[in-house]
């Protein structure tokens, strides 16, 4: 009797373990038991934002590839929190992805230094090829989260409530508000301002009641938050091409099949072309809004903007992207990167 009751033990623990068995293998990608692999994505921006049509497009693509196995469910608009907040989620495993445009990270904020970017095709071919590779895995390095890739963003301009600025003498001792990042707070600085991190929901009643004179952000910006009611000119510096992020928790990623990852990556890079495409055909629309309510454009001398600053990079960028790397970076603005590639 005591020898039937050992096997029948014996018997329920190996059913027990392989039904466990079958519990981890159904979820070793993340999945939901019945092969699915559930992934939540979060981002700030509007629903009706290009950066939201994108990542439905991305949704909608992978679980088409993948005959459904993928499951990645959007939250836009800041349902799941502010920037700090997505990136907080990922970092813990609550968020599997999140669309971000502020990051603490050396990196990230590094891709902030002034006229670091001549133009979008200047970007895509720093970021598209060895530079961009190395900057994702440095980050990685950092943060401990994955950096799936990088996105357009719009170029940063200053506006202020009716000071037409034509050179940097003409921003002395201007309060101007800017998000708290070291080379953004260095970058106006040197222009001669007075950069004042403030939170940027507080940034339209501190513009209303002439807490800080000035601000700078791009076209989209501009428009969706109203800041032509209380800022009358704007000053086209494109100082800034500033990038947006797609972030992931590093074991989730992991947790893919090499198909699924190569997948994942292969659609992102297709869908940030179409976000940045869309992007620039609404960028046209803004800046008609905002000449529609009577804001007055000044075309600076941009060149004195870039002697001001010259510099500025030397206290970030080594650390950031390692040695030589913005030299590179500067070296592709003209196509004279020969000598630099070979190092």
């Amino acid at each position: 009797m005591k020898y039937k009751k050992t096997i029948l033990l014996l018997t329920l623990i190996l059913i027990l373990l392989l039904v466990s068995a079958c519990g981890d293998s159904a979820s070793s990608e993340g999945g939901t038991g019945d092969g699915t692999i559930q992934l939540k994505s979060a981002d700030v921006v509007a629903g009706d934002s290009p950066y939201n049509t994108g990542m439905e497009q991305l949704s909608e693509t992978l679980a088409e590839k993948t005959d459904g196995q993928i499951e990645l469910n959007h939250f836009p608009a800041g349902q799941l929190g502010n920037d700090g907040q997505i990136v907080d989620g990922i970092k813990i495993g609550s968020i599997d992805i999140g669309m971000v445009g502020t990051i603490s990270s050396k990196v990230t904020e590094a891709l902030y230094l002034p006229f670091l970017f001549e133009d979008s095709k200047h970007m895509h071919e720093v970021l598209d090829g060895e530079i961009g590779e190395d900057l994702k895995s440095r980050f990685e390095e950092e943060t401990g989260i994955k950096m799936i890739g990088f996105v357009y963003y719009g170029p940063r301009v200053l506006t202020t409530d009716g000071l037409e600025v034509n050179t940097p003498d003409d921003l002395k001792g201007l309060k101007i508000r800017v998000p708290e990042m070291p080379p953004m707070v260095s970058t106006w600085k040197a222009l001669g301002a007075n950069p004042t991190p403030i939170a940027f929901t507080e940034l339209f009643s501190s513009l209303e009641q002439g807490v800080v004179d000035a601000q700078e952000n791009p076209l989209e910006i501009i428009v969706n938050n109203s800041f032509f009611e209380v800022q009358d000119t704007l000053i086209e510096t494109y100082h800034s091409l500033p990038l947006r992020f797609l972030i992931m928790n590093k074991e989730k990623y992991e947790s893919l099949s090499e198909e699924h990852q190569e997948l994942l990556q292969e659609e992102w890079d297709k869908t940030s072309l179409e976000i940045e495409k869309l992007y620039k055909e609404q960028d046209d629309e803004y800046r008609q809004i905002i000449e529609d309510h009577g804001v007055k454009f000044i075309q600076p001398d941009v060149e004195s903007f870039k002697e001001a600053t010259k510099d500025v990079w030397k206290e970030y960028a080594p650390e950031a992207f390692g040695d030589g790397v913005y030299e590179k970076i500067e070296a592709l603005k003209d196509g004279k990167n020969d000598d630099l590639e070979s190092e």
